[in-house]
């Protein structure tokens, strides 16, 4: 009977310490470590042209800096592949439009 007792004790100071310790390295140090600044700007961003003029070349020609963590190059290459195609079939469609429409001009909303 006096070794169960032992054997309880013992678990409970060990169960003391290590809720002591897990406090300590949690909440002990919060003063200490300071979080990590935002990352200078070492590459120039990705540019593309307004939204309207967009073709299916600029995104073909987008190229994007390589990083520690980042999104896989094969999911980002298939978008822009999906993407591409379908800016150059609405180009095409738009040029297919305005031959039948006689090439007209571009709506303005300034007035004559």
């Amino acid at each position: 009977m006096g070794d169960a007792i032992l054997m309880i004790e013992i678990l409970v100071l060990g169960v003391l310490i290590i809720g002591f310790l897990a406090l300590m390295v949690t909440r002990g140090q919060q003063h200490v470590v300071k979080p990590m600044a935002e990352p200078l700007p070492t590459l120039p961003p990705v540019l593309l042209p307004e939204a309207q003029d967009v073709t299916a070349r600029d995104i073909q020609d987008i190229r994007f800096a390589v990083g520690l963590r980042g999104y896989r190059t094969d999911q980002v290459d298939q978008v822009l592949a999906r993407l591409s195609a379908a800016i150059e079939a609405r180009d095409q469609q738009i040029a297919d439009l305005r031959q039948v429409a006689g090439n007209p001009q571009p709506y303005s909303n300034e007035q004559s």
